[in-house]
C-alpha cells in the first residue's frame, strides 16, 4: 500500500513541472531549458505537452519581460474618433511597443462607463494596472510604463497584431448617439 501512494506522488511530480518548461537563449547566445527565465531571455519558447490557446499563444510570441508586464500591469487606452491626442497616445503606445487594448467612445452611455471604470469623463485615458492617467503626455504615461516594467524600446516581435480596438460597451443594435472627445454628444 506504501508503495503505491509513492508511485503516485512520484508521477505528479514528474508530471508537473514539464508543463511549465521554457527553452530560452542568453545574453551570449547559449540554449537554456528552466521553469524560470530571466528578463533578458530571447528566442523565449514553451516546452512541454499543452497546446496553448490562441491568446495564449499570442502572448507567447512576447519576450518574457513584456509578458511579465503586461500580466502585471495591463494597458487599456480608452478614446474615441476624431481625437488628436487619443491618436499621439496610440501612436505613442506602438512606437514604444507596448501590448495595449483599445476601447472606443462611441455614446454618452460609454462617457458614463468611462467615468465609473477611471474617475475621467474626457478622452484619452490609459491605463497601467491601477494607475489611470487623463490627458496624453508623454513624459507622465513614459513614467508609468516605465514603473509597470515595460521596456523603453519596442521588444515587440516582427508582425505582432495586438488586439482590434473594440468599443467599450458592446452593443447588439450598433452605435446610437456618438460622443466627441470632450464627452459631449454629437
Amino acid at each position: 500500500m506504501k508503495r503505491w501512494w509513492v508511485v503516485a506522488v512520484a508521477l505528479l511530480l514528474i508530471g508537473g513541472p514539464a508543463d511549465a518548461q521554457y527553452r530560452w537563449r542568453d545574453a551570449s547566445g547559449q540554449v537554456n531549458y528552466g521553469d524560470f527565465p530571466p528578463g533578458d531571455a530571447r528566442d523565449l519558447k514553451p516546452v512541454g505537452a499543452r497546446v496553448p490557446s490562441e491568446a495564449a499563444d499570442a502572448n507567447l510570441s512576447l519576450p518574457f519581460e513584456l509578458r511579465r508586464a503586461k500580466a502585471q500591469y495591463p494597458v487599456v487606452l480608452y478614446s474615441s474618433d476624431a481625437c488628436p491626442p487619443c491618436e499621439n497616445g496610440r501612436v505613442f503606445l506602438r512606437q514604444r511597443g507596448v501590448p495595449f487594448s483599445e476601447r472606443f467612445l462611441e455614446t454618452p452611455d460609454d462617457g458614463v462607463e468611462l467615468k465609473r471604470l477611471t474617475g475621467f469623463e474626457q478622452v484619452p485615458v490609459m491605463t497601467a494596472g491601477r494607475e489611470v492617467l487623463a490627458g496624453f503626455r508623454s513624459s507622465d504615461w513614459s513614467r508609468a510604463l516605465d514603473a509597470a516594467g515595460y521596456p523603453s524600446e519596442s521588444m515587440l516581435p516582427p508582425g505582432y497584431a495586438g488586439e482590434p480596438p473594440r468599443s467599450l460597451i458592446s452593443r447588439a443594435n450598433g452605435p446610437a448617439n456618438r460622443i466627441a472627445p470632450n464627452g459631449e454628444a454629437r
